[in-house]
């Protein structure tokens, strides 16, 4: 897989090695674009392992069948952890549903959090890197 970056409506994903995705989404997200986001995410964790989801969700909706479609087919062991940026109260409480959901593929554990901007995802990544180096050793 060459491709680093994909294009699907006015939405985006860009994979940034070693470990990072962007996801940028703008406006109301239906099922084909939601479909077309989750078996990116999978392509990307298939060829580069795990990584840190950056989601910028602040300008987007996301309805009920397409929040169920990623709650159950977006898989917890792709990602180290999701960054979702600018989302609102109502986004947060779906987004933590969501992360709920994937917990029952079979992840122990997965960390979801919220930030207002681009900078605090990216610190939140580099904490939780070296959060995870030290347990590594």
């Amino acid at each position: 897989m060459q491709q680093l970056d994909w294009k699907f409506g006015p939405h985006s994903v860009r994979y940034e090695a070693p470990d990072i995705v962007l996801a940028t989404f703008v406006g109301p997200i239906d099922l084909d674009e939601i479909k077309r986001a989750v078996d990116v995410y999978g392509e990307i964790a298939q060829q580069y392992g795990p990584y840190y989801l950056i989601a910028d969700i602040g300008q987007s909706q996301l309805g009920a069948e397409p929040r169920r479609y990623l709650s159950e087919n977006a898989k917890a062991d792709w990602f180290k952890g999701s960054v979702y940026v600018g989302a609102d109260v109502v986004q947060q409480t779906f987004g933590k549903v969501i992360a709920l959901g994937m917990l029952f593929t079979g992840k122990s554990r997965f960390e979801t959090t919220f930030v207002k901007d681009h900078e605090e995802a990216r610190a939140w990544v580099a904490q939780h890197r070296q959060k995870h180096k030290k347990k590594l050793g």
